[in-house]
């Protein structure tokens, strides 16, 4: 009998006990993270390095000065260097690119040295901007594309454009809201259209009388599946986030996109 009773409470203590358990969240090495851009136009050459931050830290991502900034012509051989403009901010105003053209990105920092490689697709003009619908009261459209009223109205457009055939394209589109620069990350391929005309809308922040501008950015397929995956990660809710595939070396984050631009804009109404 003694040896049930001590049996039983034995039982009844572990199940009773509680533990609270800590997540470790550790601290980790900052790691550099780096956005280059080169257009087919003057003017939008631009790298930005910054390094990452803990979990737990709300201020900005540090910005890294004193970097060397490269870009390489494996066309021509022809090298250009960046000029540090702003904190972390680098740029060259004279620097374009060339469709059909691969171009490669060097950054040294300190003792490292990071360098990413991309080739500037054909261009594919923006013919026009078709507006589906719009919400002139400054409230959002319900069914599927609804959500939201005022400042966050959602309106659907079109960016019209004749995808060339017999090659696979690659698209992201760069919206501008009255001078301000959209976070959204809107990006297609020609997977199912290849050869025709544009359909596919755009679901885009806005109210009446905004002045929405589309840069139409024909990209690279490394550069595409660097954005798809972030753009999983941003709307993912239940799986681990992992970061996306960077098309630079060293363990960077981040991206080298050389692209064209073709670009429309439209008022609300």
């Amino acid at each position: 009998m003694n040896k049930y009773i001590i049996i039983l409470s034995a039982a009844i203590l572990l199940i009773s006990c509680k533990k609270e358990i800590e997540i470790n969240l550790n601290k980790s090495n900052p790691r550099i993270v780096i956005e280059g851009n080169l257009s087919n136009l003057s003017g939008e050459c631009s790298v930005k390095i910054t390094k990452t931050i803990n979990f737990d830290e709300t201020i900005p991502n540090p910005a890294v000065s004193g970097a060397f900034v490269t870009i390489i012509d494996l066309n021509t051989n022809k090298t250009d260097t960046l000029t540090e403009t702003k904190p972390g901010i680098y740029t060259n105003d004279s620097l374009k690119g060339i469709s059909g053209q691969t171009y490669t990105m060097h950054v040294k920092i300190n003792t490292e040295t990071y360098s990413a490689s991309s080739t500037i697709p054909q261009i594919v003009n923006l013919e026009y901007i078709q507006l589906i619908d719009s919400n002139s009261s400054g409230t959002s459209h319900g069914g599927p594309f609804g959500g939201g009223t005022g400042s966050n109205s959602i309106v659907r457009m079109t960016p019209v454009y004749t995808d060339p055939a017999n090659v696979a394209n690659f698209f992201q589109f760069v919206v501008t809201r009255n001078d301000t620069i959209q976070k959204d990350i809107f990006i297609q391929s020609d997977f199912g259209f290849n050869g025709l005309v544009s359909n596919r809308p755009l679901r885009v922040k806005a109210t009446k009388n905004d002045i929405v501008k589309v840069d139409m950015q024909c990209i690279d397929e490394a550069v595409y599946n660097y954005f798809f995956g972030l753009n999983l990660n941003i709307n993912q809710s239940s799986a681990t986030p992992a970061n996306p595939v960077s098309n630079i070396s060293n363990n960077a984050l981040g991206y080298f996109k050389a692209h064209t631009s073709s670009t429309k804009t439209i008022i609300i109404k």
